[in-house]
C-alpha cells in the first residue's frame, strides 16, 4: 500500500524548484541571449586545453549539471578540466530572425574566441550533446583550426532513418515554411508536445514508477530534478529552426556535403580532429542509424565509437553515463589535452 504521507511530501517537493545546476560557475562571456559559464576549478587544472560544452537549442543547458552526483560537469571539473558551458538562453520574439548561420559562424565562433582568450590556449575541445553535437560538427567543418578534440553525445548526423522524428520531419509531412511564417519562434508547447508524443504512455507510467520508488530518496530527487528540466524548455528561433529542418530532416544535406551556411559548404570530410562518438543502443530520438555514420564521413585518423546501453538521456544522467561514459570520456580527453 502506498504511503499517503510520503506521497504528499513528494507532491509538495514537486511544486518547489529542485536544486538544479549546482556546480559553482561564473559568467565569462555574453552575447544577445547566450552566455558562457566557466566552472570554478577544484584545485589546479591538470589539462591545458579548455573544454566547451555545446547543448541543444531545445532544452536548457543544465541536463549535464542536473544535481550533485548526477552532473557530468561536476565530474569533469573534479578530473581537472577547465570546463565552459554554452547556455543559449531564452529567445524573445525579436530573435525569430536569428539564423543557423548566426549560431555557427557568429555565436560559436565568438564563444570559442572568448574561451581561447580567457584560457590562453590555442585550441579547444568541444563536447556536443544531441542537436548541439550536430551544430558542433558544422562548426568543426568550417573552423577546424581552433578545434583539437570533438566529443559527440547522442548526436544525429543521418536524418533519413527509422525514428518517429524523421518521419514527422519529412517535407511531405511537415510544411516548415508555413509553420515558421505562422509562429515565428517555435513555441515551447509545440516542442514539449512533440517529444511527449514519442512515448505517450510514458507520461503516465513515469508517475507509477515514482509511486513505486517513493521510499527511495535518491530516486525521488532525480525524478523531480529531471522532470523539472523536461518542462523547462526554451523556444527555438524561427529562422534557425527553418534552416535546420531543411538541411537535416527534409534534405539530409549534411550527409552529402551539399549543406551551406552563408556561402560556405559544410563538408564533414573537412573534420580531422580527434573524435569520440558516444551513442546509446536504445535511443529513440537519435537511433544508431543516425549517430554512427559520422565515423565514415570524417577524415580524422584518431576516431573512436563508444556504444553503451540505455536511451537518449541515459548518456547524460543514467547508469551508463556514470559508470561508463563519464570515466571513459575523461580518460579519452585527458590523453589528448
Amino acid at each position: 500500500m502506498f504511503d499517503l504521507f510520503n506521497l504528499s511530501e513528494i507532491l509538495t517537493k514537486a511544486i518547489a524548484k529542485p536544486d538544479v545546476a549546482p556546480t559553482p560557475s561564473e559568467v565569462v562571456y555574453t552575447e544577445n541571449r547566450l552566455r558562457v559559464l566557466r566552472y570554478i576549478p577544484k584545485g589546479k587544472h591538470l589539462y591545458k586545453v579548455p573544454l566547451i560544452i555545446v547543448n541543444s537549442l531545445v532544452n536548457k543547458y543544465y541536463i549535464l549539471d542536473l544535481m550533485p552526483g548526477k552532473s557530468y560537469v561536476e565530474f569533469l571539473v573534479k578530473q581537472g578540466f577547465d570546463v565552459y558551458m554554452l547556455d543559449w538562453g531564452v529567445p524573445e520574439e525579436e530573435d525569430s530572425i536569428v539564423t543557423l548561420d548566426d549560431h555557427i559562424n557568429r555565436y560559436l565562433v565568438n564563444v570559442v574566441a572568448a574561451v581561447l582568450e580567457k584560457s590562453g590556449a590555442k585550441k579547444v575541445s568541444i563536447i556536443g550533446y544531441c542537436m548541439g553535437g550536430t551544430m558542433a560538427l558544422m562548426y568543426a567543418s568550417l573552423h577546424k583550426r581552433y578545434l583539437k578534440n570533438l566529443l559527440l553525445l547522442a548526436t544525429p548526423i543521418d536524418f533519413d532513418n527509422e525514428s518517429t522524428l524523421s518521419l514527422w520531419g519529412k517535407r511531405e509531412n511537415f510544411d516548415v515554411d508555413k509553420f515558421v511564417d505562422t509562429y515565428g519562434n517555435v513555441p515551447v508547447e509545440v516542442l514539449k508536445s512533440a517529444f511527449m508524443m514519442l512515448k505517450p504512455l510514458k507520461n503516465i507510467t513515469k508517475y507509477v514508477d515514482l509511486l513505486e520508488n517513493m521510499h527511495n530518496q535518491e530516486y525521488v530527487k532525480t525524478f523531480l530534478a529531471f522532470d523539472y528540466w523536461v518542462n523547462d524548455s526554451a523556444p527555438v528561433p524561427g529562422e534557425t529552426f527553418r534552416d535546420f529542418m531543411k538541411a537535416t530532416y527534409q534534405t539530409n544535406s549534411l550527409i552529402d556535403g551539399k549543406m551551406k551556411l552563408g556561402r560556405r559548404a559544410v563538408k564533414l570530410e573537412n573534420i580531422t580532429c580527434s573524435l569520440l562518438n558516444v551513442v546509446a543502443e536504445h535511443d529513440d530520438i537519435v537511433p544508431l542509424s543516425s549517430s554512427t555514420p559520422i565515423m565514415n564521413l570524417v577524415r580524422s585518423k584518431d576516431k573512436e565509437l563508444l556504444q553503451v546501453k540505455g536511451g537518449h538521456h541515459g548518456l547524460s544522467i543514467g547508469p551508463s553515463a556514470i559508470k561508463t561514459v563519464w570515466p571513459k570520456s575523461a580518460e579519452w580527453l585527458s590523453a589528448r589535452s
